[in-house]
């Protein structure tokens, strides 16, 4: 998984700085992302759905890498 932007310890300097509306702007979604937006794509890779899926990076970046 290649995950977006999301709100941490390490970013929350970036976040005092820009500002999280800021920040927000740059996604298609306009939020950050959270620790339940991975969650789907990983039960994906790590299921019988997704035996077939093989060397692939999945960007859960709220459509910024669009």
């Amino acid at each position: 998984l290649a995950p977006g932007f999301f709100p941490t310890k390490m970013s929350q300097g970036l976040i005092a700085a820009v500002g999280e509306d800021t920040l927000k702007a740059f996604a298609p979604l306009q939020r950050f992302g959270d620790e339940e937006d991975l969650k789907g794509a990983t039960l994906l890779f790590a299921s019988e759905a997704g035996k077939h899926i093989t060397g692939q990076i999945l960007a859960v970046d709220g459509g910024v890498s669009a």
